[in-house]
């Protein structure tokens, strides 16, 4: 669940704030016209995101190039209406009086954007869902209500900060709008240039040995996206954080005129609402950071893995006293072959049972990662899927390989010969 919880905020929260920035610039500084024109095209936004969603997970016809081409072009429009956002937003302030064609180019730019970052952000976000039961678990089973709980609550998080950054942003002043959009924008059209270098390397636009200089230059900002992705999150929020800490400020005393109680107590009420949306926007700024820093370091804890332990061996079989896996905890055997390498097994008494699950410490999904015990449940280390302890030693999903062994006279007995035939998984 926390992963899911995580990886929403690192998904969705800078198009989310930006989102809610722009829509509130577009509603309330440029008019009505404008506004219809960014509500049609976040009505596109998402329908195209459903699509693509839903292309990527069923048309197997479209290739992995496809995408990376769709995804190349998308990222591109995405830079350059940024640029073109950021311009045409300081010639609208500098200008004052508001001309039709800035307006335009304004509207247009923020609409592109908009379009952009949601369709390079949300595809993927929507089909979470239909990956949880890919590594064998059923989307009835609690794993899978868990992780769907995740991806909610980390839906919800983005929602809240995207109304929060458009509430707070629509009585702010002309030049704290235009200076904390245009900061935010570059922000985001910054914090692609990673993945766009990416894909001009995985598509040969930009090669290494043909064009030196140009890689010479791209490749310390692709090292440097790359490493600081939490940064341009922090930075988006800051910039909403900013407008809200000068919204609450603002908004604590009165300013404006009044010639009775009545419109007194009804400006006190405005303020008030301003400074609790205010305050939504700290809330939601804090639990992003707690996301992106304690629940980030729990969902990347190591995990304590059971060391390989010594059993009787000879030639041919290596010999498990039930003794020593009696405790209904997850044990781990190795035997080292002559090109040294080592094949691994894990075996477990099953609950409420007398018999045993033995496999290997790898499965046909996620090859060698193998296994922990995590809280009493045998847990995958590469996808985290938990196993259910009835079916170790059964074929299927993420459970371990399943080797011969016979169990006679109070030991487990695993042939050498059949860990050989593994030896490959472990390479």
């Amino acid at each position: 669940m926390l992963k899911y919880f995580e990886q929403l905020t690192v998904d969705l929260m800078i198009p989310a704030i930006l989102v809610g920035m722009l829509y509130a610039f577009i509603k309330f500084k440029l008019g009505k016209s404008c506004r219809i024109a960014f509500l049609a095209g976040g009505g596109l936004a998402i329908a195209a995101s459903i699509f693509v969603a839903i292309q990527k997970n069923t048309n197997r016809d479209l290739k992995l190039p496809f995408w990376n081409g769709f995804t190349y072009v998308l990222l591109i429009v995405l830079v350059i209406a940024s640029a073109v956002l950021i311009l045409s937003m300081i010639v609208w302030f500098a200008v004052k009086k508001v001309r039709p064609v800035t307006r335009f180019l304004v509207t247009a730019a923020a609409v592109t954007v908009m379009i952009a970052a949601v369709v390079y952000s949300l595809p993927d976000v929507l089909a979470y869902p239909f990956n949880f039961d890919l590594q064998g678990n059923s989307v009835f089973s609690t794993d899978f209500l868990y992780r769907l709980i995740g991806v909610i609550l980390g839906f919800l998080l983005d929602l809240i900060a995207c109304i929060a950054a458009f509430k707070i942003f629509k009585p702010l002043s002309n030049a704290l709008s235009v200076i904390l959009i245009d900061l935010a924008t570059f922000i985001t059209a910054f914090s692609v240039l990673g993945r766009l270098i990416q894909l001009m390397l995985q598509l040969q636009i930009v090669r290494q040995t043909r064009d030196k200089a140009l890689f010479s230059f791209l490749f310390p900002i692709l090292q440097f996206v790359n490493n600081n992705k939490e940064l341009f999150i922090y930075g988006v929020m800051a910039c909403a954080l900013i407008a809200a800490i000068a919204l609450f400020i603002r908004n604590l005393k009165i300013r404006e005129e009044y010639s009775n109680a009545a419109q007194k107590r009804k400006i006190r009420a405005a303020m008030r609402n301003r400074r609790r949306w205010s305050a939504v926007v700290l809330a939601c700024v804090m639990l992003a950071c707690v996301n992106l820093t304690i629940v980030h370091a729990v969902n990347n804890k190591k995990p304590v893995e059971a060391p390989v332990e010594v059993c009787d061996m000879d030639e041919k079989n290596m010999y498990v006293d039930f003794s020593q896996v009696d405790d209904g905890h997850l044990h781990r055997f190795a035997y080292t072959t002559d090109k040294n390498v080592e094949i691994r097994f894990i075996v477990i008494k099953k609950p409420n049972s007398s018999s045993y699950g033995v496999g290997l410490d790898a499965c046909d999904i996620c090859g060698e990662a193998g296994y922990f015990e995590r809280e009493g449940q045998i847990v995958c280390k590469r996808c985290d899927v938990v196993m259910n302890i009835n079916t170790i030693g059964f074929k299927g999903g993420c459970n371990p390989i399943v080797i011969d062994y016979e169990v006679k006279d109070g030991q487990i007995i695993v042939p050498i010969e059949g860990l050989v035939l593994h030896e490959r998984k472990f390479k």
